[in-house]
């Protein structure tokens, strides 16, 4: 049986409709996160976050459907795509953690271990080249990846075909596909090598890997890693982001990087994190000095449950602070999300993570290829190819924001019982004015957030 309602959401999503996705999004992404949760045991559950699985997943369908790639003919067509998409995703996770739990003291005699370790290259270098290995899988399609991990897995062609539904000569096909993505991307064969001359000059990163010394991983994403690091010799505490090598020779990663430097060394606030500059390692690639903040943030503080009124008041006033002072100079975060929002030990919020952000005053930021953010926090029109961010986009994220902590879910849809409680109107009120599709039906800035905040207290 047809179902030409998913089908007709396809197409709007071809055509760069905000609301079809928006309506994708909320349709099913409780189903797709209960989904993953319930493929995962206890253990998996402490290392992979089922949302941030679904979160990618919707990325790539989105990145798909706006190339118009997938067609629908039955019912719940839709739905078994994205669960397709999401359950790759999670075997994905689940490889890559299972990989990091081995042992090779176990595997390797004692003196081969040693010599090993010794000729292991240092920290920066083989972050670069997970992330490399990493950026290949996210360069194939479901198909191809899903084709290549049950390569890996040791099963055999004729199974794979069954499985998929597909011809030994099809599953051939996508393996050679996979090779030559993967040769494109390590430039095997007679290429020329990559062009790695700085695509920033010396004066712009003048801060000295030697001052510093990098301690633990404390956080990680699609541009860079984050490290808990040590200055030298004041032995002062202070985060350390690193743009992965595999980036460093992509134009447009490497402005952003430059970017959210420039933009947050000029912003001056207490709830947002400072950064001191950039600097290079050894090898050449960029590194970011920041303001270390010990503490969690506030999409593992989700976790635990659903936050008191007045924490909801609390937190998203600090962070309503943050991008009031941040709209003030020009800037649009672009990217607000639970995991951009960093608790310290007394549990306030310091808004962080400017890679997305927008400059309204500048010219300079016009490339609209720099525009990202995260599914589900992402104001609806930023979807569309040809939009312009607004501070609107913030408004929103603010609003899903408040939604996630009063809920206690990253994909919570609250709608407060003013009638039981006619204090909670104002939340309504602040709801739904931040979360309406058509920005110009939003509260018109973050002033008047800062308001609905004030008649909650």
């Amino acid at each position: 049986m047809s179902n030409p309602q998913s089908e007709q959401l396809l197409r709007q999503l071809e055509a760069g409709q905000s609301e079809a996705a928006a309506a994708v999004f909320d349709r099913y992404v409780g189903r797709l996160v209960e989904l993953i949760r319930s493929r995962m045991g206890a253990s998996l559950r402490r290392r992979i976050d089922a949302e941030d699985v679904v979160q990618s997943a919707y990325r790539s369908f989105f990145r798909r459907a706006g190339d118009g790639d997938f067609r629908t003919s039955q019912q719940d067509d839709l739905w078994r795509l994205l669960a397709r998409i999401a359950l790759h995703k999670l075997y994905g996770q689940i490889e890559k953690h299972t990989a990091q739990k081995r042992n090779i003291a176990r595997d390797r005699p004692l003196d081969e271990t040693l010599e090993r370790a010794r000729a292991e290259p240092p920290v920066v270098e083989a972050i670069a080249l997970a992330e490399e290995l990493r950026l290949v899988l996210e360069d194939l399609s479901d198909e191809e990846r899903g084709v290549l991990e049950a390569t890996l897995r040791g099963e055999p062609l004729d199974e794979i075909a069954r499985v998929l539904g597909r011809s030994e000569r099809t599953v051939r096909r996508l393996l050679g596909q996979c090779r030559r993505r993967m040769e494109d991307r390590f430039e095997c064969g007679p290429t020329a090598p990559r062009d790695l001359r700085p695509l920033v000059d010396e004066a712009a990163a003048p801060l000295k890997f030697a001052d510093y010394v990098l301690e633990r991983l404390i956080g990680a994403g699609g541009m860079g890693k984050v490290f808990r690091a040590r200055e030298e010799p004041t032995g002062r505490i202070v985060a350390v982001k690193a743009l992965h090598k595999a980036r460093q020779g992509d134009a447009r990663a490497v402005t952003r990087f430059v970017q959210e430097s420039q933009i947050l060394s000029q912003l001056h606030h207490g709830h947002l994190v400072r950064v001191e500059g950039l600097g290079r390692f050894p090898s050449g690639g960029l590194f970011m000095v920041m303001e270390y903040i010990e503490g969690s943030d506030l999409q593992r503080r989700l976790e635990l449950g659903p936050f008191p009124l007045a924490e909801v008041v609390r937190l998203g006033s600090e962070v309503a602070e943050a991008v009031r002072h941040a709209h003030r100079h020009g800037v649009v975060h672009c990217d607000l999300k639970p995991a951009n929002v960093l608790l310290d030990v007394h549990e306030r919020a310091h808004v962080t993570d400017f890679g997305f952000a927008w400059m309204t005053s500048r010219a300079v930021t016009a490339d609209r290829s720099l525009i990202g953010g995260t599914i589900g926090y992402m104001a609806p029109e930023l979807l569309a190819s040809n939009t312009t961010p607004t501070p609107a986009v913030d408004v929103y994220a603010v609003g899903r924001l408040v939604a996630a902590m009063a809920t206690g879910r990253s994909d919570g849809e609250w709608q407060p019982d003013v009638d039981d409680d006619p204090r909670l109107q104002p939340l309504r009120e602040l709801l739904d004015g931040c979360l309406a599709v058509d920005p110009r039906q939003r509260l018109a800035t973050i002033d008047r957030v800062l308001e609905c905040f004030a008649a909650l207290r």
